[in-house]
């Protein structure tokens, strides 16, 4: 019996023995990506699942003010919502419609609040009203006098003399002050967002008012819209021409693991963005698009839509390349909010 025991244990002790084969690092292509004109329009797309972590209206408005500041910072043309369900679905709002709200409230002059937004939606910014003014955006600015060439403006209804009927057009400008402007010789559709000259009473380009700090589709600051699924991001752009280039920002995936097998498609068929070469060219601004938060998420939002595009693999196909965010964190393991300033930076470090 005695012998039989040392022989079992010997039998253990070389099963200990026994070399198991280390887990290698995934091998990652790196590659830099072309862009077709010297300047750049970046839009940003950011799922409702930003939300999981807010418990409240505070820190959902404090985590949406944190993207509206990296998006004016670098003059984000356009913010893109994926819709990926409600936490609560016996809100009277839906997440993506809180979400649209708010950035749109960011980039709204305060004194046309009470114009541009519905009376159901304005108890929502009561934090957002607390908040320091985005002072990026040049109608945003506090001034002594709150004079100024340029000022923001809505159309507002002119009266018809036949009370049946309304006119589609309008000379008259909220502006925000006691007396609305009217316009010297235009028209404009009612109940629109408008650029004015106060000087000439006139409409104008919000290019010719404040440079570069126009978005997508002549917006003001950045323009906002809701995909209802992952096609919309691409098919609903608001670019005419659509994205030049799409890029995967990894991020809120906090359990994220490259070597798991679900990754390795992902992982090898995305590659990481090492520089940005600009062509020479004059044409119009290529327009790249990033996409953030977990892969788990855009897959599943992919495989909702996927019957739309015949002979596409999978979402990874969408993508020219992820960048790895740089620091310590493990890859995915950052805030959304966060991966948006770090990776907006880390873009035009590659320039």
């Amino acid at each position: 019996m005695a012998i039989n025991k040392v022989v079992n244990s010997k039998k253990v002790k070389k099963d200990d023995l026994k070399i198991k084969k280390p887990n290698l690092p995934l091998k990652k292509s790196k590659k830099p990506i072309k862009v077709l004109s010297k300047s750049i329009n970046y839009s940003l797309c950011i799922p409702t699942s930003i939300l999981n972590s807010c418990s409240n209206l505070d820190q959902i408005t404090h985590t949406l003010y944190q993207i509206a500041k990296a998006a004016t910072l670098f003059n984000v043309a356009e913010i893109v919502i994926l819709d990926q369900g409600s936490r609560n679905s016996e809100s009277k709002i839906t997440d993506s419609m809180l979400m649209a709200s708010l950035l749109q409230y960011f980039v709204t002059p305060p004194y046309l609040i009470k114009s541009v937004f519905k009376k159901q939606y304005l108890g929502y910014f009561k934090i957002a009203s607390k908040l320091p003014r985005i002072l990026n955006l040049p109608f945003m600015r506090y001034l002594e006098a709150n004079e100024g060439r340029y000022r923001e403006g809505l159309s507002i209804r002119m009266t018809h003399p036949d009370a049946k009927k309304e006119f589609k057009q309008t000379k008259y400008i909220n502006i925000g002050k006691a007396e609305t402007l009217e316009l010297k010789s235009q028209l404009v559709p009612t109940n629109v967002r408008v650029t004015v000259d106060i000087v000439e009473k006139k409409v104008v380009s919000p290019i010719e008012a404040y440079g570069d700090f126009v978005g997508a589709n002549s917006s003001y600051g950045y323009h906002v819209r809701i995909a209802k699924s992952f096609g919309d991001i691409f098919t609903e752009s608001a670019f005419s021409k659509g994205y030049s280039q799409a890029i995967w920002i990894n991020s809120g995936d906090y359990y994220y693991n490259e070597n798991l097998k679900k990754y390795h498609k992902v992982e090898t068929k995305v590659s990481q963005i090492e520089k940005i070469i600009r062509s020479d060219s004059n044409e119009e601004p290529a327009n790249v698009l990033l996409v953030c938060g977990k892969w788990d998420h855009i897959k599943t939002s992919f495989n909702k839509c996927k019957d739309q595009f015949d002979g596409c693999d999978g979402a990874h196909q969408f993508f020219d390349g992820q960048i790895e965010l740089p620091g310590a964190a493990p890859q995915g393991n950052i805030n959304i909010e966060d991966s948006c300033m770090i990776a907006l930076t880390a873009l035009h470090s590659y320039l």
